[in-house]
């Protein structure tokens, strides 16, 4: 069997794990194409439009099923809880779960698995896009109710991920929901360096550097974690 006869077949058994079955293939295929793949061997379209739909998709639906399942939750927990179910480690975990790894096309040159493992995240939401574009917004919900499913399973004991631990932590004390924005990205197209900050109340909180985006948004969010135990400690 031929690499390209395997992961067709590959792809089928993975739509059976999602609970979903594409007319127009090409959608999943784009999905799992990173962009690193294209500046090795050429083309055009990557994953990375999907991943930018898929993720205000994931949003909505995510919000639906809080809004109508939490009903005696305020806006504040709602919106702590939806950053638990949409963080990047729980994406990540669920990619695992489906076997979604194995059948991400990437360059040769991504070899650090913090970067890697950021990268089956996105790979996620991508998928979650070209659902939405295959089969429409119930299609798309379904699939992401079977990853609700997965972590209200398996997660309800877990910690949750540093930028959801300050998100809670800053609100708590009246600095507003955490922002956070690129200071630099330097090194090589295939393996680039961010640099990120992240404001609270408007301030610096912290400040952290990954091979990925998000990543370096959790270093950074890791950092103004320790500095607000701190001052609550001096308190």
């Amino acid at each position: 069997m031929n690499y390209e006869t395997w992961y067709a077949f590959e792809l089928d058994k993975l739509q059976d794990r999602i609970g979903y079955i594409f007319d127009d293939i090409s959608f999943l295929r784009t999905a799992l194409l990173h962009s690193s793949y294209l500046n090795e061997h050429g083309g055009r379209e990557h994953n990375e439009r999907l991943e930018f739909l898929g993720d205000s998709v994931l949003q909505l639906s995510v919000s639906c099923f809080l809004f109508i399942s939490e009903k005696k939750l305020d806006e504040g927990a709602l919106s702590r809880q939806r950053a638990s179910l949409v963080c990047g480690a729980s994406l990540g975990r669920w990619s695992e779960y489906i076997c979604l790894p194995a059948l991400l096309r990437t360059g040769k040159g991504v070899v650090r698995e913090t970067f890697r493992s950021s990268m089956y995240a996105d790979a996620v939401e991508a998928v979650f896009g070209a659902v939405f574009l295959d089969g429409g917004y119930e299609a798309a919900d379904a699939v992401i109710r079977g990853y609700l499913e997965f972590l209200l399973r398996t997660t309800s004991q877990e910690p949750m991920d540093p930028k959801s631990s300050l998100q809670m932590l800053a609100q708590e004390k009246g600095l507003g929901i955490p922002s956070y924005e690129v200071l630099s990205v330097t090194g090589p197209s295939h393996e680039p360096l961010f640099s990120v900050r992240v404001l609270l109340g408007g301030a610096s909180g912290g400040e952290g550097q990954d091979f990925s985006r998000k990543a370096a948004e959790f270093n950074a969010a890791k950092e103004a974690l320790s500095y607000l135990s701190k001052e609550t400690m001096k308190q």
